[in-house]
């Protein structure tokens, strides 16, 4: 039997920095289980970008892989798509929050890993396009949603998860302060005011923040889920929206939540999007639509 062709994409500077460590067992691993492993490593201001990586060399592969975070699987997907590349996709999370991951159960066994990466058992998940890019699991405006791609990336490889935390509270009084005013057509239906923060998801969880309508989410049903929260009028529902948050428990009169196929977002301004946890530009409109199971993820 052939062995399995796997291309690998390493991003050394995800999460605790831990890819150099791993690099051996995973292709160790993989070998094991019947893998060729080429591994392409992820260099800032590199040759190749990942994306031309696949464009040129992805044909060649029966799986495209990569070890990072949800920015390097986003980045990935992307590619992906862009080249028309059908191939089956192995992650190995290795960043600091890892939301994507936790959502379709990838655990941190790396042996469990690869042995999905060898594997055959795939699911075929929802991707979101947000005008002309792609996004996994969220895209969000408003409120800390700079903090994911402004933290600098040494203090996330020194504190992980609570480089977040820190640099959340560091934004706390500009955050709560911002408002974004946002007309929203989805389903026939319009939404329009002052928004705190935005999130067209797919995803049972973002920043370990996990609404209802998020824990019974179906990731390959054609739907997102979309959390809006109003802006706060003073200091007293600021408080309760803190707290609402705070608790986990998102049940406050000025938290909407609903699932749409499509959505058409209009801002009077320029607004900041996060997509999968990395800058996704400032569009005054966006376009939002699924791609129904677009991608075939290898799980355990």
């Amino acid at each position: 039997m052939n062995p399995k062709k796997v291309l690998l994409l390493m991003n050394s500077h995800a999460g605790l920095g831990a890819a150099g460590a791993k690099l051996f067992d995973i292709v160790r691993y993989l070998t094991v289980d019947g893998c060729e492993v080429t591994v392409y490593p992820l260099l800032k201001n590199g040759a190749m970008s990942s994306e031309e990586i696949l464009r040129t060399r992805g044909s060649n592969f029966d799986v495209i892989a990569c070890y990072g975070g949800d920015g390097t699987l986003n980045r990935t997907i992307s590619g992906m798509l862009a080249a028309g590349l059908t191939k089956p996709l192995g992650f190995f999370p290795g960043g600091s929050t890892n939301d994507f991951a936790k959502s379709i159960g990838l655990g941190s066994d790396l042996s469990i890993q690869c042995a999905a990466v060898a594997g055959t058992n795939a699911f075929a998940h929802d991707i979101g396009r947000f005008n002309d890019k792609y996004f996994n699991y969220v895209a969000a405006f408003g409120a800390f949603t700079q903090v994911s791609y402004q933290t600098n990336q040494s203090v996330k490889n020194a504190l992980g998860y609570w480089a977040y935390v820190l640099e959340t509270i560091h934004s706390l009084p500009e955050s709560v302060s911002s408002r974004c005013h946002m007309r929203i057509e989805h389903d026939g239906q319009v939404e329009e005011g002052d928004y705190l923060y935005g999130a067209i998801s797919n995803s049972r969880s973002v920043g370990g923040l996990s609404t209802a309508l998020m824990k019974d989410a179906v990731l390959d049903d054609g739907l997102f889920e979309v959390m809006l929260v109003s802006a706060p009028e003073n200091i007293v529902e600021v408080g309760e929206l803190l707290s609402t948050f705070a608790s986990g428990n998102i049940d406050n009169q000025h938290v909407k939540l609903f699932t749409a196929s499509k959505l058409h977002i209009e801002s009077k301004d320029q607004v900041p999007w996060t997509l999968d946890g990395d800058f996704g530009g400032a569009p005054a409109v966006v376009e939002f639509s699924v791609l129904p199971k677009a991608v075939q993820i290898l799980v355990p």
